[in-house]
C-alpha cells in the first residue's frame, strides 16, 4: 500500500509539480502510473503504462502540458519510485483535486493531491491630486489577484496608514484592491503602493509628488480632491513608471502580462502598423441572442443602434456580443465605423471585449474583474477605459473608425484611431476564458455603429481563380441597411499541492 506527502504552489503561466512517490523506494518503471481528476479515471491527466506515456485517452486540456517530473533535484525519477506529476503553463482551470494511482499485478493504491493556483494581478496604477498646498491624495488600484494580496503604502521612510482600503471579488474569484492615502511632498518626494502575495511575489508602483499642479485659488480643496485620474496624472504615472519588483532580482521592468496594464502613445512618430494588424482580420457578426432589448440590430448582424421604440432606462446599459469568440492561440483584428455622412461622428459608445461568462452572470459592474475590457466614449468626458476609477484619455479628435487588435496569448488589447493611424491605448490583460467582441452603441446618437469588412485587406498567400461570370465581391448590403436605419431615426437627436508519502506492500 502507499500514500503521499508534500506541499507546493502553482502560479498561472508557471510550472507546478504534484509530488507522489513510493516508500520505501522501489523501481516503478514497470508499474502503471495514472494521474486523473476525480470521476475521470478513464480520461486521465497522464497515463504511464508498459514503459511509455499513452496520450490517446488524455484529457484535451492537458495535451502537451503534463509529464512525469521530479519531486526534488536529487530524485532518480521512476527508477527511484518517484511518480510526481509535472504540469506546465498552469491556468486557473487547473486548480483542484488530482488523484495519484499506482498499480502492479498484485496491488494498487490511490492518494489525493490538491493544487492551489495563484495569480499575480496587475501592476498597481497610481494617481495623485493635491487637496491643498501641502497635502496630496494618492489613489492605488490593482485587479486580478488570487489569493487576496496584502496592500501596503510607503514613502521610503515609513509605512503609511491608508485612509481607505477595499477588496472586491469578481469573475473566477479574482480579487481587486483599491486604496488611498494622504501624504505631503514636504515630508517625502514620492509615495509607493505595493501588493504582496508572498516573499518574492510583489508588485510596486510609485508616483512623484513634487511636480503636481498647484491648487487653483478659485478651487476649494474638496473640489480638487474629487478630480481623480486626469490625463496629466495618468501621464505622470506613466512617466514615473510602474515598477515590477521581485526580491533578489535587481532589474526593474514593466511586466508583459499583468491583468490590467495601460500604455498610451500620442507622439507623431508612434504610428501603428495597421496593415500588419489587418492580416489578422476577422469577420465579426453581432450575436442576436446576446442583444439587450433596447437595441436595434440589422438583419446581416453588422449594424447596431439604440432602439427608438424601446428606450434604455437611465442607469441601465445595453450591449451586444459578437458570435465568434477567441481563446488561446488566437490573434484578431476588426474595425468599427463610428462616423456617418450627414450625421457626424458618434459621441456615445463602448467597444472592446467581454468574457463568455457575462452571458450568464447577470447585471454586474462592467469592470475587468467581471470580464469586461473596453474603451468608451462619453459626450462630455471624452474617451475612457472601464477601470475603477475610470481612466480618462484624450479624445481630439474622436475616432471615425476604431480598430481593435487582440493577441490573446500575450494579453494585448489595442485600440487604434484608423484614420489618423495612431494608437489610442493598449490594455494588457490576463484572459482566462473565451472572450467575445463587445459593442454598445450608446443612446441618443443619430449615427449607428457599423462593423466594417476587413477581409479585403488580407494578402492572399494562395491564388484562387474565379470562374468567368462569377463575382467574389459581396453586395453592398451594409450601405443600404445604414441608410434604412438612418431614415427610420431622422427625428432623433441623437498549487498548495498536498501530498502524502507513498508506501507499497510487497
Amino acid at each position: 500500500m502507499f500514500g503521499t506527502r508534500g506541499s507546493g504552489l502553482g502560479a498561472v503561466g508557471n510550472v507546478a509539480t504534484m509530488p507522489c512517490w513510493l516508500t520505501p523506494s522501489m523501481n516503478a518503471e514497470d508499474l502503471e502510473v495514472r494521474w486523473y481528476r476525480p470521476k475521470d479515471f478513464y480520461n486521465p491527466v497522464l497515463l504511464y503504462r508498459e514503459r511509455k506515456i499513452h496520450e490517446a485517452s488524455q484529457q484535451s486540456q492537458y495535451v502537451g502540458r503534463t509529464s512525469l517530473g521530479l519531486r526534488e533535484v536529487t530524485s532518480e525519477g521512476l527508477k527511484g519510485g518517484d511518480v510526481t506529476l509535472k504540469l506546465v503553463n498552469v491556468t486557473l482551470r487547473d486548480q483542484g483535486e488530482y488523484v495519484c494511482y499506482v498499480s502492479s499485478n498484485q496491488d494498487y493504491e490511490i492518494a489525493s493531491v490538491f493544487l492551489n493556483v495563484t495569480v499575480m494581478g496587475s501592476p498597481p496604477l497610481l494617481s495623485a491630486v493635491r487637496t491643498d498646498a501641502d497635502s496630496v491624495n494618492v489613489s492605488c488600484v490593482s485587479h486580478g489577484w488570487k489569493p487576496r494580496p496584502r496592500l501596503q503604502w510607503s514613502d521610503g521612510r515609513q509605512t503609511l496608514k491608508p485612509e481607505k482600503l477595499d477588496y472586491s471579488s469578481g469573475a473566477h474569484g479574482l480579487v481587486s484592491a483599491h486604496s488611498w492615502v494622504l501624504s505631503s511632498p514636504s515630508n517625502a518626494p514620492w509615495v509607493s503602493c505595493s501588493l504582496v502575495l508572498s516573499e518574492g511575489e510583489e508588485l510596486e508602483g510609485r508616483v512623484d509628488l513634487r511636480n503636481l499642479a498647484a491648487v487653483p485659488e478659485t478651487s476649494s480643496g474638496l473640489q480638487t480632491a474629487v478630480i481623480i485620474l486626469s490625463l496629466l496624472l495618468l501621464l505622470s504615472v506613466v512617466f514615473n513608471g510602474v515598477l515590477y519588483k521581485k526580491r533578489g532580482n535587481k532589474s526593474t521592468r514593466v511586466p508583459e502580462g499583468g491583468t490590467v496594464d495601460i500604455e498610451t502613445k500620442r507622439q507623431a512618430e508612434d504610428l501603428v502598423d495597421i496593415e500588419t494588424m489587418r492580416q489578422a482580420g476577422v469577420d465579426v457578426t453581432l450575436d442576436l441572442k446576446t442583444a439587450h432589448p433596447y437595441l436595434t440590430v440589422s438583419s446581416t448582424g453588422k449594424i447596431v443602434r439604440d432602439s427608438e421604440e424601446n428606450v434604455c432606462p437611465p442607469g441601465e446599459r445595453a450591449y451586444i456580443l459578437g458570435t465568434h469568440g477567441f481563446t488561446s492561440g488566437n490573434s484578431a483584428y476588426w474595425e468599427v465605423g463610428l462616423d456617418q455622412e450627414k450625421v457626424g461622428v458618434k459621441e456615445s459608445w463602448w467597444v472592446g471585449l467581454a468574457s463568455g461568462s457575462v452571458k450568464t452572470q447577470g447585471d454586474v459592474p462592467a469592470t475587468p474583474s467581471n470580464g469586461f475590457w473596453f474603451l468608451s466614449s462619453d459626450k462630455e468626458k471624452g474617451l475612457r477605459l472601464n477601470m475603477t476609477p475610470n481612466i480618462i484619455l484624450p479624445a481630439n479628435p474622436r475616432p471615425q473608425t476604431l480598430g481593435v487588435y487582440l493577441d490573446y496569448d500575450k494579453g494585448v488589447l489595442s485600440f487604434i484611431n484608423v484614420k489618423d493611424n495612431i494608437l489610442i491605448v493598449t490594455v494588457r490583460a490576463m484572459f482566462i476564458e473565451e472572450v467575445f467582441p463587445l459593442f454598445n452603441p450608446g443612446k441618443g446618437d443619430k449615427a449607428p455603429m457599423t462593423i466594417l469588412d476587413v477581409s479585403h485587406y488580407k494578402i492572399d498567400t494562395v491564388k484562387v481563380s474565379v470562374s468567368e461570370g462569377e463575382s467574389n465581391v459581396p453586395p453592398p448590403a451594409e450601405e443600404a441597411e445604414t441608410d434604412a436605419l438612418l431614415a427610420s431615426n431622422q427625428s432623433r437627436n441623437h498549487q498548495t499541492s498536498e501530498s502524502k508519502a507513498l508506501k507499497i506492500c510487497e
